[in-house]
């Protein structure tokens, strides 16, 4: 995995081929649950479903969830959706309160801070709608300084080799504090078209040694 972070990183993004990084994503909020963390999924169904299966394989089920000092919830992301994106445009007014309200810690946790995982900019995007992707995630790394909380995101690599969104690629990377990217992206005989292997490129050179607040 090709990583470029800081040490300061509140957000991150992680970049995929094959099926959903349930695993990764479950040792992410198992690790906020143990810390006492308030945890927050924001994702479909699917992919709700995967992660709290790794979360069992870990020894969380949901007792063992709200046992571990911190808090737990969920959050549909097509019913989030249907709250902040309407009429074919994001309300960035109500996706702003709406992440407020995810990434803000509940007074209750022991240790104050939010660790959250997403797929509504992903989900976004996958339905051609880049800018609002954009926007959305330019508000969440805003607001996780802002509240202090950990946000992890991930990214379906080939669905921006597929459509042929090499600038939607750069984007996403310019809006994240940190970036993983599979060490052999070609693997599998899956190789992206040149504009975008182009673009990947170019992305790992202007991150590499980047810093950010």
């Amino acid at each position: 995995m090709h990583t470029t972070s800081n040490a300061a990183c509140r957000h991150s993004a992680h970049f995929y081929l094959g099926g959903y990084p349930a695993e990764r994503v479950g040792d992410f909020i198992a690790a906020g649950l143990h810390a006492g963390e308030a945890c927050v999924l924001l994702l479909t169904e699917l992919h709700r479903r995967a992660v709290e299966k790794r979360l069992r394989a870990l020894g969380l089920p949901a007792d063992a969830r709200r046992a571990q000092g911190g808090s737990y919830r969920t959050i549909d992301t097509h019913e989030a959706l249907g709250q902040v994106f309407t009429e074919g445009r994001l309300d960035l007014p109500l996706a702003k309160a709406l992440l407020t309200d995810v990434l803000r810690p509940p007074a209750s946790t022991r240790t104050p801070r939010t660790r959250a995982v997403g797929d509504l900019a992903p989900t976004l995007l996958a339905n051609g709608h880049a800018g609002a992707a954009l926007a959305f995630e330019s508000a969440v790394d805003r607001l996780a300084v802002v509240h202090g909380a950990k946000v992890f995101c991930a990214y379906p690599l080939a669905h921006f080799w597929r459509e042929g969104r090499p600038r939607s690629l750069i984007g996403v990377c310019a809006e994240h504090a940190a970036l993983e990217f599979p060490d052999r992206p070609w693997a599998h005989g899956f190789l992206p078209p040149a504009d975008a292997a182009r673009a990947m490129l170019s992305v790992w050179a202007a991150t590499a040694g980047r810093t950010r607040p």
